[in-house]
């Protein structure tokens, strides 16, 4: 299976922002928003750290893993960058630009997903097609 990664992308266009905003229109700066942001990219980075941990139980891909965040949506990782970190970077770095950073990245991420779900769907067979019935693809809540 490809590594992909939609959210260089989208990481790319938040420091953009964050540039032309902060060093070209002279944003004033929230204090505030950014110990939030500091939460929002804590809870982000430790959602990501936890769904990595549950993938490394898969033993190298030999088996589906439910658990965990797993048991809530298909792609944990993603949903740590898009409801996470990159929201989290966006109010520490104090640009509303790096918003279209973050709608880009979900958008290549739905762009290239249905091929990694097609390998899966052959790897993993009826197992992974139950599991897909179960688990929504992205926002966190059991069907």
């Amino acid at each position: 299976m490809q590594q992909r990664h939609p959210f260089l992308a989208g990481y790319g266009i938040i420091i953009l922002g964050a540039v032309l905003e902060n060093g070209i229109l002279g944003t004033r700066y929230l204090m505030l928003a950014a110990l939030w942001g500091l939460v929002w990219l804590g809870l982000g980075l430790a959602a990501l750290m936890w769904a990595k941990r549950a993938l490394k139980r898969s033993e190298g891909g030999v088996f589906l893993v439910q658990d965990g965040p797993y048991a809530w949506t298909r792609h944990p990782a993603a949903v740590a960058h898009f409801l996470g970190i990159m929201p989290g970077l966006c109010l520490i770095l104090n640009t509303n630009i790096g918003i279209l950073g973050i709608l880009y990245a979900v958008y290549l991420f739905l762009q290239n997903v249905e091929e990694e779900e097609m390998e899966l769907e052959e790897k993993f067979g009826e197992q992974y097609f139950a599991y897909k019935e179960r688990v929504s693809r992205l926002i966190p809540c059991k069907m």
